[in-house]
């Protein structure tokens, strides 16, 4: 595939919703919409990819069978898995093997040392862009309240969570240090060269400013990871530009550090966030995950299965939901296959570390071969290596794919950016036929993807409006077909579950109860939720179920022995 204006065109358009904010409830996902704009920027672009491109050439690298071996090994644990589980675990099976997809369709475009640039530089400028955003809901909030609002009186950008925020900056930061240090970025027209270096050197001074004042310790050590590497692989053979870059970025830092230390500014909300709870619960939910898997450490605790299995495990052994609370992941990418999927999705993960490390190690020749001969990639490699640390560090700490996809889209965009360059010789160039049988299906896999992303998006809207109505009138929901609401199944069904329990107040059917009782009592064997197991018991209790009540209750009290609805229930009873 030739990379030419309309390519350009489309991936500039998959970073249009970085400057969109659409209400939503939170959560991971699905439920949030901006990942559903991604997901159908991404669609599309593979769509119009694989529809125009003229017969050719299919580059499969090593590192292309490294990542689908290591894919197929993480699909086996699904078929042994809960029922109730699956739908969960085939959700991230869904994501992961998209995302190997679009990665494909990435490597078997052809682009030149420009044209990767400026897919590089709209990276950037995305970032570039959060942080101003960033920059107004600290300054200037009432300005940009009706746009991008705060999250919890946080500036975090349109992610909504600080750690993805930092770590998509962090990246951004990469990407203004490798264009401004290396000369394969440089501009032959002098005036232009000159607008660029002022332009990268202002990123180079606002971004980690802004990273400072995220206060985000992943991000905070993603920006000193990459400052150290480009120091560290930079300095000897680009000493100015590596000093010049050097001070830019710790002026930002100390100005921002200054400004955080200071605190009490007549504009603004910069305050200094104590993370000491987040320690606690951080330490604990990783001792808690290492005891699951030391005691099934091969078979796993099942796919999808994570968050009822981690909060029942501590339940075991006496703990509650306090300090950790409801954890539907263990901050850690590499833990959740292994306790889950055990030593099968273990394998591949290890897989996939060994064909990163491998690229990384390709990387570091590339450049050194590139380099001596004076190509104009010379380091390139090395910096596409440096730009992935802060997301590969984020997912070693938090869960940035699943709370953004367009950082999943980004990490896989660099990759085959990177394993095209540095594996030209490696690849296996397979003649005309097996890409023609390649371009049908992913092309049909595409629409398909845009088509569901795009209902998807606006039956998550139309549940979000009725959920902030307070599921009064669900007149659109019921109208929603099931071929546009089945992505929001459980979402729905929840509406639904708790619209039924408004009506009864209305109408005294008791049939509703009873479903409302079948469908919680499913509902709790794959998610955590005091409210329904306070509904739940009140229900039961109603219905003259004793015995089970008293089951779920003593349940709902040891996992959430704050809450005075169980505690003080249980004391009356028992007094």
């Amino acid at each position: 595939m030739i990379f030419n204006r309309v390519s350009f065109l489309f991936v500039f358009l998959l970073f249009i919703p970085t400057v969109m904010y659409l209400p939503n409830p939170g959560g991971v996902g699905i439920a949030l919409p901006f990942n559903l704009l991604f997901c159908g920027g991404a669609a599309l672009i593979m769509a119009v990819w694989w529809g125009v491109a003229i017969e050719g050439h299919t580059v499969i690298t090593p590192t292309c069978r490294t990542l689908l071996a290591a894919s197929l090994l993480l699909i086996l644990p699904v078929g042994f898995t809960h029922p109730e589980w699956q739908s969960g675990a085939l959700w991230r099976l869904t994501g992961l093997f998209t995302g190997v997809l679009f990665y494909f369709t990435w490597l078997q475009v052809h682009m030149t040392t420009r044209q990767r640039h400026a897919v590089l530089y709209i990276i950037l400028v995305a970032t570039a862009v959060q942080a101003l955003i960033i920059l107004l809901q600290l300054f200037a909030p009432q300005l940009v309240q009706c746009w991008i609002p705060a999250n919890s009186g946080r500036a975090v950008g349109i992610f909504q969570q600080p750690n993805v925020t930092a770590s998509f900056i962090a990246t951004g930061m990469a990407l203004a240090l490798a264009a401004f240090i290396l000369p394969c970025f440089h501009i032959a027209n002098l005036n232009a060269e000159r607008w660029r270096r002022r332009a990268l050197a202002l990123a180079l001074v606002l971004l980690p400013m802004v990273l400072v004042w995220l206060q985000s310790r992943t991000g905070w050590l993603a920006g000193i990871l990459v400052s150290g590497a480009f120091i560290l692989c930079f300095y000897r053979r680009c000493s100015h530009r590596a000093s010049i870059a050097s001070f830019l970025v710790i002026g930002g830092t100390l100005t921002a550090v200054l400004v955080l230390w200071w605190g009490d500014l007549p504009v603004g909300n910069i305050r200094y966030i104590s993370h000491a709870g987040s320690n606690h619960a951080r330490i604990s939910m990783l001792n808690d995950t290492l005891a699951m898997i030391a005691e099934k450490p091969f078979a796993g605790w099942g796919y999808g299965g994570f968050e009822y299995s981690f909060q029942h495990f501590r339940l075991a052994h006496g703990l509650s939901t306090e300090a950790v609370g409801i954890a539907r992941h263990p901050h850690n990418e590499l833990l959740l296959w292994w306790v889950e999927g055990g030593l099968v999705a273990l394998s591949g993960m290890v897989l996939l570390i060994m064909g990163g490390l491998k690229l990384m190690i390709r990387a570091c020749y590339s450049d050194v071969w590139t380099f001596a001969l004076g190509k104009a990639t010379a380091g390139e490699a090395m910096a596409l290596c440096i730009a992935m640390l802060p997301i590969v560090l984020h997912t070693q700490t938090e869960y940035p794919f699943y709370l953004s996809t367009l950082h999943w889209l980004v990490f896989l965009m660099l990759l085959a950016m990177l394993d095209r360059l540095i594996s030209q010789r490696l690849g296996v160039l397979t003649p005309g036929p097996v890409f023609t049988r390649f371009r049908l299906p992913i092309l049909t896999l595409s629409l398909l993807a845009f088509f569901a992303a795009s209902t998807g998006l606006y039956s998550g809207l139309v549940l979000t409006q009725a959920e902030k109505k307070g599921l009064q009138d669900m007149h659109q929901v019921v109208a929603l077909p099931v071929w546009m609401s089945w992505m929001h199944t459980e979402r729905l069904q929840f509406d639904y579950q708790l619209s039924s329990l408004q009506r009864f107040n209305l109408t005294r059917d008791e049939q509703l109860l009873e479903t409302y009782t079948e469908w919680a009592q499913s509902y709790l064997n794959h998610r955590i939720d005091k409210n329904v197991y306070a509904n739940l018991v009140i229900i039961l209790r109603f219905q003259q179920q004793d015995v089970l009540a008293d089951q779920y209750q003593r349940e709902a009290a040891a996992l959430f022995p704050m809450d005075e609805r169980f505690i003080a229930a249980i004391k009356n009873r028992e007094g």
